[in-house]
């Protein structure tokens, strides 16, 4: 399920997400969720060379409001709210894309492929010897 997730105090969007697994069902037996957010801090001073950075795990709470209007048009229609107050934390999840992003977005990935491939092809090729 995608899911716009705003701000509690402000109702401003924060992000859109897709929550797999996550239906209609599920919202009407529970309306309070977690997520989780992986979110990189740098480690302590004596630390063992390798690794500078450990994934802290953070939980982004989220509480669902079923929202519903009448309109003459479409008769009711019911929908869920999805509030947090972890704003900050919310904006770390990964991003799903509404419908008309989704283009734009897909040829910014197939390009970045693009250029990532010919990158590697032009490092790891060998010039020809000269003799």
């Amino acid at each position: 399920m995608r899911v716009v997730i705003y701000d509690e105090e402000s109702l401003e969007p924060i992000t859109v997400v897709n929550l797999p697994g996550m239906t209609e069902r599920c919202l009407e037996e529970r309306r309070y969720w977690q997520i989780a957010v992986t979110k990189p801090t740098p480690r302590p001073d004596g630390v063992p060379e390798g690794r500078h950075f450990i994934d802290q795990v953070r939980y982004v709470d989220l509480e669902f409001e079923k929202i519903s209007r009448v309109t003459l048009t479409y008769g009711e229609q019911v929908t869920w709210l999805c509030l947090t107050r972890a704003t900050e934390l919310a904006m770390l999840l990964t991003p799903d894309w509404l419908p008309g992003q989704r283009p734009a977005i897909e040829r910014l990935q197939e390009e970045k492929e693009l250029l990532t491939s010919l990158m590697v092809d032009t490092l790891t090729s060998r010039p020809a010897r000269e003799d």
